[in-house]
């Protein structure tokens, strides 16, 4: 990996490989040496180089999004199975959290093209079951119905509990606050 090739030396590298084939009374005593070698080394190192190293640095621009999908699998690799599921329960909510903005840009991108079109009138309609028919009053189909039954009921179950904190949240924003 980048960071070991970064904080250690061919010279300690060496001394890793040679390690099984030294007596075995000693290799306790060579891993250690060789850890504090390495301790020594990057030590040395951050002194003479006080900067950040950027490709570990977790960014929120555009250019540079960290893929935290990306990351849970890499972590995974050095994870115990419980910490493994947890790992990949936490990808699941970004896939579904992802699938949400995705569904909110096309109700979005749908009601700028149909504004007049009351099937796609909100998200609120559709998470609550009050469109729950297919169809509004005037018998239109209902686009938000047709979105929600491409959810997996794992993703509905996020995209509602999504849905409330957003209401939540609107709600305590129309709040007016008393000041006296």
């Amino acid at each position: 990996m980048a960071f070991d090739a970064l904080y250690t030396t061919n010279q300690i590298q060496k001394l890793k490989v040679l390690l099984p084939y030294i007596e075995p009374s000693m290799q306790k005593n060579m891993a250690v040496y060789i850890k504090y070698m390495e301790l020594q080394y990057t030590m040395r190192y951050v002194r003479r180089h006080p900067f950040q190293i950027s490709e570990c640095s977790i960014r929120d621009d555009q250019n540079q999004k960290t893929d935290l999908q990306s990351l849970c699998m890499q972590l995974s690799l050095y994870s115990s199975p419980e910490e493994i599921r947890q790992l990949d329960q936490f990808r699941n909510m970004l896939q579904t959290m992802e699938t949400f903005q995705e569904m909110s840009q096309t109700i979005s991108a749908l009601q700028e093209i149909f504004p007049d079109m009351s099937a796609v009138s909100s998200f609120g309609d559709a998470a609550s079951g009050q469109s729950g028919t297919g169809s509004d009053a005037s018998g239109s189909f209902s686009m938000m119905d047709m979105l929600m039954n491409m959810l997996s009921p794992e993703q509905k179950e996020m995209f509602e509990m999504f849905q409330q904190q957003a209401h939540a949240d609107d709600s305590r924003e129309s709040t007016p606050i008393d000041l006296t």
